[in-house]
């Protein structure tokens, strides 16, 4: 074989494998494994919309609470909330303009003659105009029978029978929310089953009444390790309120376009908010506030915007897996489905966000 016809194979070869490079080098980007973080805060515009402040476990007179229900919301009129909603147990104590037309329940009456702490002020009711006090009042009611839910947006009362209750609240296009679940001892499995049944169950209660329930984020983090990226569950922080005792400890702050029933209740859907707890209430310092979360899948990051923080942790599956305002997600060994912050202000003053669901693509 003479040297030109020798010289045309090799080249020929050569030219063969430059054309197949690109291709496989495309292959292999395409290939490449890449992040999905499903931010539950998208959609937010963080720089129009406003932050509005709500309570959604307030007792009054009507079922075992210490104060009637016009000097509640006279209460947290004080303390600059926005968003309130009264939910006595098994009873619904709605529209605020219709106070005077009910009474205390009989068990208030008997406890506090009991206690020595009859008021008779506690036992005049007086109407309330939520648009004079511009304070978007929610329909609410802790249904009491069964595990105790905080149920929305409707005039349902509940029954004995928790499935029936869940179910009928749906039925009714309204909205619930597990109440203290740290009290119980019902395992994250029969919690995933309730969520898995019912859409409209949207969250649980992480914090209640400042904290007594300690190991509700325990709970919460069993069930999100069960649940996530799938079924969200969503955080709340709530005051429980019977008493002066309990006002103003525990509160969440929904971004919204505008302060309206009906935008209050989709932020309340998509986990448009984040809880707050404050150990000394509104006499303590101002906890973090958190301006904007931004979520960048191509880099597996998310950057928190923030201030009042002293120091932030992010937890999967139940532990601290990074610090400070970003969590990288390719610097995570452990890293389950689903990741939250936590941040930490003065006077043991904490924030938390909604989980982000993870997908590995």
């Amino acid at each position: 074989m003479n040297q030109l016809i020798l010289n045309k194979i090799v080249f020929n070869k050569m030219s063969r494998l430059a054309g197949l490079i690109p291709c496989a080098f495309v292959l292999i980007v395409s290939c490449t494994t890449g992040w999905n973080i499903d931010n539950p805060y998208e959609g937010v515009d963080w720089d129009k919309n406003n932050q509005y402040k709500g309570n959604f476990h307030t007792h009054t007179t009507r079922s075992d609470g210490r104060l009637n229900p016009q000097t509640v919301v006279d209460l947290y009129h004080e303390l600059d909330y926005d968003i309130l909603a009264i939910t006595d147990h098994d009873r619904v104590t709605f529209p605020w303009n219709n106070f005077s037309k009910m009474s205390a329940s009989d068990q208030a009456h008997e406890r506090m003659v009991n206690e020595a702490e009859t008021m008779p002020d506690n036992f005049n009711y007086e109407d309330r105009n939520p648009e004079d006090l511009k304070i978007i009042d929610i329909q609410g009611c802790e249904l009491s029978r069964h595990h105790h839910l905080g149920s929305y947006f409707t005039r349902y009362e509940g029954s004995t029978d928790i499935d029936e209750s869940l179910e009928t609240v749906g039925d009714l296009d309204g909205i619930v929310i597990l109440n203290h679940p740290g009290r119980y001892d019902y395992p994250a499995h029969w919690y995933l089953q309730m969520f898995e049944e019912n859409p409209h169950l949207i969250g649980e209660e992480v914090y209640n009444r400042g904290d007594r329930y300690p190991n509700g984020r325990m709970k919460w983090d069993s069930l999100l390790m069960l649940s996530m990226p799938t079924i969200k569950v969503w955080g709340f922080s709530n005051d429980d309120m019977h008493t002066l005792d309990h006002l103003g400890r525990n509160w969440n702050m929904l971004i919204l376009p505008e302060l309206s029933q009906q935008a209050i209740k989709e932020s309340l859907k998509n986990g448009h908010f984040y809880f707050v707890y404050a150990p000394d209430g509104h006499d303590g310092p101002n906890p973090p506030a958190i301006e904007s979360i931004a979520v960048n899948n191509k880099k597996g990051t998310i950057d928190l915007v923030a201030t009042g923080q002293d120091s932030i942790r992010w937890i999967s599956n139940g532990k601290v897996i990074g610090k400070g305002l970003q969590v990288d997600l390719n610097e995570i060994d452990d890293l389950g489905t689903y990741v939250r912050a936590e941040l930490y202000g003065k006077e043991n003053t904490i924030v938390g966000t909604q989980p982000f669901g993870i997908y590995k693509d």
